[in-house]
């Protein structure tokens, strides 16, 4: 790994309601509804260096709202912050350096945010806004900066013994020793993924001794299900910047564990 920085943006849905905690200059609230669809940011998923330059889009087809706003919101922090907006083609960088952001676009209906000359400090979550007197916002984009002393490590992947309560018994699901902290975990039974009764933590955990990061998901299936004609699957989905892996782990009724890695 190079000493020099490396960023990865990952796109992340964002459905959290943070009126209270937004510096906006306009009054308005935020709505998650079947307007959000509507409001687009590209791309999903970018990798660019330190010292260069990014360009993230936004657009929308909501006929009757006229500005775009962009903001940032740091790792671990609730409170965003505005870049700009651009309103009725004009476009406005709020109380930061208009060289390195810059606003491009026809101001109504697709609006582009360009970061030019990259650091640690521009490390955050990306969003845009469609607005007028309320606001729809698209898709929120995850900027993680590798630590140049942390080397990238797959995930190892293990289920642990089943637990039964009455007519439950619950599987769990364990990546862990891995950096950085981009993976998603589904469990399938079958060709089918399962949804229901899963319970995945909401973000990795990080080791502070050795940087690493762990994640583990909860499957509860009926003793009537977990049988030794169903073999239940968890696969671990690994971005390390450069591709994508995935890690099977898999169990059956009888309570025999293999792994399969592809």
């Amino acid at each position: 790994m190079t000493a020099q920085c490396i960023f990865v943006l990952h796109l992340t849905q964002f459905f959290l309601t943070l009126h209270n905690a937004l510096k906006l200059p306009f009054h308005f609230h935020l709505f998650t509804g079947h307007l959000f669809s509507s409001v687009v940011q590209t791309p999903p998923e970018v990798i660019v260096r330190s010292g260069q330059t990014f360009t993230l889009s936004c657009s929308h087809n909501i006929s009757s709202y006229n500005t775009i706003l962009w903001y940032y919101q740091h790792e671990h922090s609730q409170g965003m912050h505005i870049i700009g907006y651009s309103f009725h083609g004009t476009h406005n960088v709020e109380n930061l350096d208009d060289k390195k952001y810059k606003l491009e676009g026809d101001a109504k209906n697709s609006v582009n945010l360009t970061i030019s000359e990259l650091t640690l400090k521009e490390s955050a979550v990306y969003f845009c806004a469609a607005s007028t007197h309320s606001a729809y916002f698209g898709n929120g984009t995850k900027l993680t900066v590798l630590d140049p002393d942390v080397t990238i490590t797959e995930p190892t992947l293990k289920i642990l013994n089943t637990t039964r309560c009455k007519e439950k018994v619950t599987l769990v699901c364990v990546a862990e020793n891995f950096y950085p902290d981009h993976v998603s975990i589904k469990w399938t039974l079958g060709d089918k993924e399962i949804t229901e009764d899963v319970a995945t933590d909401p973000y990795a955990t990080k080791d502070e001794n050795t940087k690493m990061f762990n994640i583990s998901s909860r499957l509860k299936v009926s003793k009537k299900e977990f049988t030794p004609k169903n073999t239940f699957r968890c696969t671990v989905t690994f971005n390390n910047s450069t591709h994508v892996s995935e890690k099977t782990v898999y169990i059956t009724g009888t309570g025999g564990i293999s792994l399969d890695i592809s």
